[in-house]
């Protein structure tokens, strides 16, 4: 990386600290902005009430896919500007700093965002203007089966999640699953995709959820009821962080999950990022399965080998998901805008439409179907994973699904 090939503007990055941080967000000395460049928005949270241990991991992804794009010369002739913004986990932050985008800093198109409520607003502003937007890392169903042409998605989605744990909880024999969702968009999408699921495979599972506050202190109660009311065999979390690791430490203190009598699946995939999980929730973490869209012990791609020995040569750890899937949706979007020859709204979307790339994770291509998979990479890959010691690194989890890849069968304390 060069001192003058990378453009980041700093918004709202207060509360923010650590490498990740200082990665995603550093503004090198030197580095120039101006006319002569192709600006592109970065979305992400960055601070609370957002998931702001992983809004750095996203924008490093997305900052590393301009570095890479800028070091090879550019998009039409031109240096790219990144301006990342802090939507806070906020709909209606992340509705205005996208206005803000589009019409004060004139972005060509923009990357990234994390909470599925917070892009459901966004894509509205993006619809009304005609500007591309890149899904980072929403999962929620509906924010591609809204059908949009400026909505294109490179991260996973909800019920391709929720068949791969129907699928695995059918394997080993599980009759009955409840679930903790947030009360969003992407909480409440999981727990409905998981009931489509079931019927969909016909699995003889009961299945019951509760909609929680993603940012209450005070899970027992409801935990308290499920283990001596409802005893399911598999307790399915749809909570993000900081509110799911508190979810998990209260499980394991009342003794309910993991055990024996009932396991634990993240649905958000947090676990994966396995030193700020493991400093959360020390012990606590031991036999937690997680459903993930990238995993550590899967060959990559070149490009994603490469982008893999970067982070773990900076960082001195295994990535998560987070890093791959910025990176994805923003080389996604320059390519586009490098095939259209121009930084036309119309002409963007058709190119995004048409692209075919081999980025980190595969093969991306965008399906013109309805529903659901409209602009959806439909290939993207999903693991299920399930930790078996404590303080184990992510590479080291135990791979239960896809079967191709499976490395163990479940394991209970």
């Amino acid at each position: 990386m060069t001192e003058d090939k990378t453009m980041i503007e700093r918004r709202n990055n207060k509360r923010l600290s650590g490498l990740a941080l200082a990665a995603a967000l550093a503004l090198p000395a030197g580095a120039v902005q101006g006319a002569d460049t192709i600006r592109i928005g970065g979305l992400a949270p960055l601070s609370s009430p957002g998931s702001y241990q992983q809004g750095p991991e996203l924008v490093l992804g997305l900052q590393w896919a301009v570095d890479d794009v800028n070091a090879a010369g550019g998009v039409l002739g031109k240096q790219v500007e990144l301006i990342v913004e802090d939507t806070q986990g906020r709909p209606p932050t992340g509705a205005t700093v996208v206005e803000k985008l589009i019409t004060k800093d004139k972005v060509v198109g923009v990357a990234g965002e994390y909470h599925s409520s917070v892009c459901k607003a966004e894509i509205e502003v993006f619809h009304q203007h005609g500007i591309p937007f890149v899904i980072g890392s929403c999962w929620s169903d509906a924010l591609t089966s809204a059908g949009y042409d400026e909505v294109f998605r490179t991260s996973v989605y909800s019920s391709k999640l929720a068949e791969n744990m129907v699928a695995v909880m059918m394997a080993n024999g599980i009759r009955k699953a409840a679930s903790l969702v947030e009360d969003t968009d992407y909480g409440i999408g999981i727990a409905k995709n998981i009931e489509g699921a079931i019927e969909k495979l016909n699995a003889d599972i009961e299945f019951s959820y509760e909609v929680v506050e993603k940012t209450s202190k005070d899970f027992v109660p409801i935990l308290l009821k499920y283990k001596t009311q409802v005893k399911p065999e598999i307790l399915i979390v749809a909570v993000t962080q900081p509110g799911g690791f508190l979810v998990l430490k209260q499980a394991h203190e009342i003794r309910f999950a993991p055990t024996a009598d009932t396991l634990y699946l993240d649905g958000t995939c947090t676990a994966q990022n396995d030193k700020v999980f493991w400093d959360a929730v020390k012990d606590a973490g031991n036999y937690v399965m997680m459903s993930c869209p990238y995993s550590p012990s899967v060959k990559l791609t070149e490009l994603g080998e490469q982008i893999k020995q970067r982070y773990i040569d900076q960082f001195d750890r295994q990535p998560n998901y987070l890093p791959l899937q910025g990176y994805d949706a923003m080389i996604s979007l320059l390519t586009a805008i490098g095939n259209a020859g121009s930084t036309d709204g119309k002409a963007v979307i058709a190119a995004l439409q048409a692209l075919r790339i081999t980025s980190t994770r595969g093969d991306i291509e965008f399906s013109q179907e309805d529903g659901v998979w409209h602009h959806q990479w439909k290939d993207v890959p999903t693991f299920i994973f399930q930790y078996t010691e404590v303080g184990q690194s992510a590479g080291d989890a135990a791979v239960l699904y896809p079967e191709q890849f499976a490395t163990a069968t479940i394991m209970r304390p």
